[in-house]
């Protein structure tokens, strides 16, 4: 176990200092027995049905699990900078909403959160704990030596990634079969019928650009995995290793040229995804996005409103879009149509093991080690995810007045707002309780469904291991390197070969190669060494 850092110390000492304290109706709770209240932060604002929910929990349920819930709601855009004054000062809290994208990778490698590993594998105690978390998945999700995360998904996946197109357009081009794209050349094709129609062929965002096209999800390609392959990305770069029967054999910097990886596997011992950017760049060259892309914020509205003919995105997109064929409709194109196009083959054949996967959860929960009621925290969620009853009481609402169940087995009908302003990726996404809409057409919701099961993905050699940054050099080092690697990250995307400096370039290998070698000599040289020694102690511990 982690040793207590200083600054936790000062914080269980304060917490010591007035433990006495805080709100009346805690503190007869926990006098009492029976019921313990139990403060959760949790991230978003108060669902409009909550108090109705929440009665009915009560009302139900409460004697039985014993545990009241005391929720502060916080608003999106305050919760990081909230998580972290409330935790570091010691406040008191007994659950948390935090996330790597949040203040995990802050919080955890200085002992704030407590080491949950008694309350998992234990189905004897925590039956309901056990059947939502399998050993693998929570052995994925321990951040430096603790379990002291609880991960929330309902799929390992970011969604069945596709190009959202008119399909309308494309039988009228004649690209597809009957319209339905199924290839990068037919993407391609329709592109180009686009252009000469005088249609933004493909509109993108400042942020995203090609997105992940051309790779399963940005960070990973078709057989990567199979192959060994993993990607770790920090300070801009992205550091590519190459391990076999659990030992790092070679690595190497995304951009740095073939000669790097001419210790990988074969058909992977060059410098691979430097040659997806240049295929970017062959689309910008052709015209095929949209020209103001590097000042664009918003690309569904020109989509909506037919002045592009295709954007990025997930399956996960489909509801919205949809009604962008009621807009086309009103427009007086009766027969618009929507579609997309998958663009990875075997997502798009569902083939097994299409999806690499390091089994961590994007979200989840966390419990202050300063809390004095983590056993009555985890009781409530052992309750909350251990039947279907509980669990979609918390995530869906109530039956009948928030949700219906479908009439196709793992189907949900969404009768009011109460889901959608709730958000279960906050506090109850699982895999086991995981519900689709009934709004889905058949196809769709066959990917939907494919999307869900666990043999969709393959296992990436490394789980659990996280990047430790928080040593102030280190830290320096990657603020340094990424001041570097910015000036690229964005043009890139889009295939452009101009860099941040204003450096124009043949070709996009040219330009990556000149900024990894300068960002390399700015800190980047400490980031990989420091990445790579912590990644071969971890695998060495295993």
């Amino acid at each position: 176990m982690k040793k207590m850092t200083g600054k936790m110390a000062m914080a269980m000492a304060g917490l010591m200092a007035f433990g006495t304290m805080g709100t009346g109706v805690t503190a007869m709770a926990a006098e009492d027995g029976d019921v313990v209240t139990i403060k959760f932060m949790h991230k978003g604002p108060k669902p409009d049905n909550w108090d109705a929910v929440y009665a009915k929990y009560e009302e139900e349920y409460m004697d039985e699990v014993g545990v009241a819930l005391d929720i502060t709601w916080v608003e999106h855009a305050d919760y990081k900078d909230k998580l972290n004054l409330e935790i570091t000062s010691g406040n008191d809290w007994d659950l948390v909403f935090d996330a790597s994208w949040v203040q995990l990778k802050n919080l955890a490698p200085e002992g704030y959160y407590a080491d949950l590993s008694s309350y998992f594998n234990n189905p004897d105690e925590y039956p309901g704990l056990a059947k939502a978390f399998s050993e693998e998945v929570m052995e994925a999700n321990v951040w430096f030596d603790k379990m002291c995360y609880i991960p929330l998904f309902e799929t390992y996946g970011n969604g069945i990634p596709v190009v959202w197109y008119r399909k309308d357009w494309a039988k009228d081009w004649g690209v597809g079969t009957d319209g339905q794209i199924n290839s990068y050349d037919e993407m391609e094709q329709y592109w180009q019928a686009a252009k000469d129609a005088s249609v933004i062929p493909y509109g993108a965002s400042q942020a995203r650009g090609f997105f992940q096209q051309l790779s399963v999800r940005g960070e990973s390609y078709e057989g990567a995995a199979q192959a060994g392959l993993q990607s770790f990305s920090s300070a801009g770069l992205t550091i590519w290793t190459y391990v076999k029967d659990g030992e790092l054999v070679s690595y190497a910097v995304e951009g740095s040229g073939d000669e790097n990886f001419k210790d990988f596997p074969e058909g992977w011992n060059h410098d691979f995804v430097a040659d997806r950017y240049e295929k970017f760049a062959k689309w910008q060259d052709a015209g095929y996005i949209d020209p103001d892309s590097l000042s664009v914020t918003d690309y569904n509205t020109p989509f909506e409103g037919g002045l592009s003919a295709s954007i990025v995105g997930t399956l996960d997109d489909y509801v919205t879009n949809m009604k962008y064929v009621d807009s086309w409709n009103a427009a007086g194109d009766d027969d618009a149509e929507l579609g997309y196009f998958i663009y990875v083959d075997s997502i798009r054949n569902m083939e097994e093991g299409a999806i690499p996967t390091d089994r961590s959860g994007n979200n989840g929960l966390a419990i202050p080690a300063t809390s004095t009621k983590i056993d009555a925290t985890m009781k409530f969620l052992d309750w909350m995810f251990g039947s279907k009853e509980a669990h979609d009481l918390i995530q869906y609402g109530i039956e009948g007045t928030d949700f219906a169940y479908g009439e196709e087995e793992g189907t949900v009908d969404v009768l009011s707002d109460y889901n959608s302003q709730f958000g279960g990726y906050g506090m109850t996404w699982n895999p086991t309780y995981a519900l689709l809409g009934t709004y889905y057409d058949d196809e769709t919701l066959a990917y939907r469904r494919y999307e869900l099961e666990d043999s969709t993905f393959v296992t990436m050699p490394v789980t659990g291991f996280h990047f430790d940054t928080s040593d102030v050099d280190l830290a320096t080092s990657v603020a340094q390197c990424k001041a570097v690697t910015d000036m690229v990250a964005t043009v890139k995307l889009h295939g452009i070969r101009v860099d941040g400096y204003g450096n124009s370039y043949d070709t996009i290998k040219e330009m990556l190669k000149a900024n990894v070698d300068e960002a390399m000599e700015n800190g980047g040289q400490e980031v990989v060494d420091a990445l790579v020694e912590q990644l071969t102690a971890y695998l060495a511990s295993k």
